[in-house]
């Protein structure tokens, strides 16, 4: 069988027109509505070594047994969690009992202005230092880790003005992040290959000039998201050749929704959400348990407190979620059949 690729996307409404362009040989008369039979197909499999370790929130991802996201605490800092795929058990990675206030807790990992992400490949967790790049606050860097936070080793560390906003692939060896930087106030972004043994680093320039984020792989290709809003469109980039063909692009004005779509430009739109106090919004998959997903059927927001540039308090909002399993194919045929 040929391989299909299906990308969960935030498109406008008019966007399953806009499919039907050819702009690449990968879109080919594909029909404005998709038929019967797509809403109802299990997920498809993508073939080749990449594996996109954002999940589908892009700052966070699951191993094969649970889901590991970093939850900020008063004061700024971000305690390292595991949600237990079999009993949905939501707990810090560190010792039962521990306050998480100093260096000899594994789950703590200080802040320093810049947001931090948190990646699970194999045996090991990778956490990303964002940067931030306009405030010249906390520089971007990647960490590698054991699953409980110990053994923390800096794998790179980047220039002041670069900054990691898109989850990073893996092949089993390197870790490929878009790194981007601030050049005269105009944003140039890289890609680049990290060693995970060593941290040896290779670069690729000329990606899209538009706001750009990683958003799923196929094969040894990227699905790369490039613009904003009803400009958006998506392409795929070669790692290894550094080829780049565009998939689709949206045109015009239109309601956003939540639509899956593959490489020929079918589309199914989606139902399901996620709710909470600020209204709904489409459903969060966090990451994939063997027939299931991990997704987030409610969420909730209460404040922190963190320090301010100045030495004031500042409050900011952390969201909680309730979270679930789904199964593939009922995500993909749009049934809310949960599972807890």
């Amino acid at each position: 069988m040929k391989p299909s690729l299906w990308i969960s996307l935030f498109l406008t409404g008019v966007l399953l027109a806009a499919c039907t362009r050819q702009n690449s040989p990968l879109v080919p008369d594909a029909p404005s509505s998709p038929p019967a039979a797509a809403a109802q197909t299990a997920e498809p499999q993508a073939s080749g070594g990449l594996t996109l370790l954002g999940g589908w929130n892009g700052k966070s991802s699951g191993s094969s047994d649970g889901y590991y996201y970093l939850a900020r605490q008063d004061g700024g800092d971000f305690v390292l969690h595991f949600v237990d795929y079999a009993t949905l058990e939501d707990a810090a990675v560190c010792s039962a009992g521990c306050t998480h206030t100093d260096e000899g807790c594994t789950a703590l990992f200080r802040w320093d202005g810049c947001d931090i992400r948190v990646y699970a490949a194999q045996d090991r967790l990778f956490v990303v230092y964002c940067g931030e790049a306009k405030e010249q606050t906390g520089k971007a860097r990647v960490i590698s880790c054991g699953r409980d936070g110990s053994g923390q080793r800096e794998l790179a560390r980047f220039g002041a003005s670069d900054f990691i906003d898109s989850a990073p692939a893996w092949d089993g060896q390197r870790l490929y992040l878009l790194v981007s930087s601030f050049n005269e106030g105009k944003a140039e972004r890289r890609l680049v290959s990290l060693d995970a043994a060593t941290g040896e680093q290779k670069e690729q320039t000329g990606l899209p000039p538009l706001d750009t984020a990683v958003e799923g792989v196929f094969g040894r290709q990227l699905v790369l998201r490039f613009g904003e809003g009803a400009q958006a469109g998506w392409g795929l980039r070669d790692v290894d050749a550094g080829a780049w063909q565009e998939l689709v692009r949206g045109e015009e004005e239109g309601v956003f929704g939540h639509y899956l779509i593959d490489p020929q430009g079918h589309a199914v739109k989606q139902t399901l959400a996620t709710t909470g106090e600020f209204g709904d919004h489409p459903l969060e998959v966090f990451a994939g348990a063997e027939g299931n997903c991990l997704v987030a059927r409610e969420y909730s927001v209460s404040q922190v407190e963190i320090p301010g540039p100045e030495g004031e308090t500042e409050m900011v909002d952390e969201e909680r979620y309730t979270f679930a399993l789904l199964p593939k194919e009922d995500f993909w045929a749009d049934r809310p059949n949960y599972i807890r």
